[in-house]
C-alpha cells in the first residue's frame, strides 16, 4: 500500500511537489506573522544576538551527528561522516513533526537499519545509546544547576521538585543501563533467559561486549553530549537577551532543560507549544517573568524565537530529506 506513494514521492515529480509544498509552509509562515509588531516592543530587538542564538542552535545538529557517529564505530559499524551528518539533520527536521521527541529517532531507524542491513542489533543499539546518554546528560546538567542555585524560599516550590524529578530521571535511566553492563545477560536466571530467548540474549551480550571494550568513544560521545546541552542552552540565552530579557545563565538553563525534557514526551507533535509553554512556565516559577507587567511581552517573544528558531532548522533537515541520497558504507566483517 505505502510502498507505490513511497516510489512515487523519491521520483523526480514526487520531489518537486514536496519542494513547492514546502516552501509554501514556509511562506504561509511568513506571512501569517505581524512583523509590524516587533516595532511595538518597549526594547528593540538586538538582531545580532538573534542571528547568534540561531546559529548556536543550529551548530548543536552537526554535533548530534558527531556523538551518533561514535556511537555507530563502537558498535563495530563503519559509516562516513557525511552519512551520520545527513540522516541526523532529517531525524530533527521529522522530530518537529511527529509526536514526541521520537520521531527523529524512528527516521534515523529506518536509515540505520536500511542500510546496515546485516547488523541491525548493533546499529539500533547505537540509537539507543545516543537516546540514554542526551537524556542522561540533560538530567545531570539540571540538577547540577539547581545544586548550584542553592535553596531560596522566594522561589516557587515547583523549583524544587524539579530536582527530585531530574534525579529520579537519573536513576531511571542509569540504573538499567548499569545492571546491564555489569550483568552479562547469560548469567541472568534461567527462566528469564528463557522468557527472552537465547537469540536475543546472544544480541545483548554483543552489545554489552562492543561497549564495554569502546570506553574512549563512549567517552568521547558523552563529552559532546555535554556540549550539545551548553550549546543550546546558550542559544536560548543569547535569545532572551536579544528581546530583552537578560536571564542569569544557571536559571535559563534549568528553564530550558525542563522545556527540551517535555519534548521527548508523547503528548505534542514536535514539542510545539510544550516546549515553549514549559519554559515560560519555569522561568516563572525561578521569578524571571511573570504573566504581566514589563517581562510579560519580552518572554511571549522568547517564546516565539525558541520556537522559530527550531522550525528553521528543523527545515534544514527537510532540506536535506529532498536532496540527499546517500547511502552508508558497508558494515565490515567482524566488529
Amino acid at each position: 500500500m505505502f510502498r507505490p506513494l513511497l516510489t512515487f514521492l523519491n521520483g523526480p515529480l514526487g520531489r518537486a511537489l514536496r519542494t513547492v509544498f514546502s516552501a509554501g509552509l514556509v511562506v504561509l509562515f511568513l506571512v501569517l506573522i505581524d512583523w509590524r509588531e516587533l516595532s511595538r516592543l518597549p526594547a528593540p530587538v538586538r538582531w545580532d544576538l538573534a542571528i547568534a542564538g540561531v546559529l548556536f542552535a543550529a551548530i548543536a545538529y552537526p554535533l548530534h551527528g558527531l556523538r551518533w557517529h561514535l556511537l555507530l564505530r563502537a558498535q563495530g559499524l563503519e559509516a562516513r561522516h557525511g552519512w551520520t551528518q545527513a540522516v541526523s539533520w532529517i531525524g530533527g527536521f521529522y522530530n518537529s513533526l511527529l509526536i514526541g521527541g521520537v520521531g527523529g529517532d524512528a527516521a534515523r531507524a529506518f536509515y540505520a537499519v536500511r542500510d546496515f542491513p546485516h547488523h541491525k542489533a548493533a546499529a539500533l543499539g547505537s540509537l539507543a545509546m545516543d537516546r540514554v546518554m542526551g537524556l542522561l546528560v540533560l538530567f545531570g546538567l539540571c540538577a547540577g544547576f539547581l545544586v548550584a542555585l542553592g535553596p531560596d524560599p522566594a522561589r516557587d516550590r515547583g523549583v524544587e521538585s524539579l530536582s527530585a524529578l531530574a534525579l529520579l530521571g537519573i536513576a531511571a535511566l542509569a540504573v538499567p543501563l548499569s545492571i546491564g553492563l555489569a550483568w552479562p545477560a547469560h548469567r541472568w536466571p534461567e527462566p528469564l533467559q528463557r522468557r527472552v530467548g537465547r537469540d536475543r540474549i546472544a544480541i545483548l551480550a554483543m552489545l554489552r561486549e562492543r561497549t564495554l571494550t569502546q570506553p574512549l568513544r563512549h567517552g568521547l560521545a558523552l563529552f559532546w553530549s555535554v556540549v550539545i546541552w551548553g550549546v543550546d542552552f546558550v542559544s536560548i540565552s543569547l535569545l532572551a537577551k536579544a528581546v530583552g530579557l537578560p536571564l542569569p545563565f544557571l536559571e535559563c538553563s534549568v528553564a530550558a532543560a525542563a522545556a527540551y525534557v517535555v519534548t521527548v514526551l508523547p503528548i505534542s507533535i514536535g514539542g510545539h507549544g510544550v516546549r515553549e509553554g514549559t519554559l515560560l512556565a519555569t522561568l516563572g516559577a525561578l521569578g524571571l517573568v511573570s504573566a504581566s507587567g514589563a517581562t510579560r511581552e519580552p518572554a511571549l517573544l522568547l517564546a516565539t524565537a525558541v520556537w522559530v528558531t527550531t522550525l528553521a532548522c528543523s527545515l534544514v533537515g527537510g532540506l536535506t530529506l529532498l536532496v540527499w541520497r546517500g547511502r552508508a558504507k558497508r558494515a565490515p566483517s567482524t566488529p
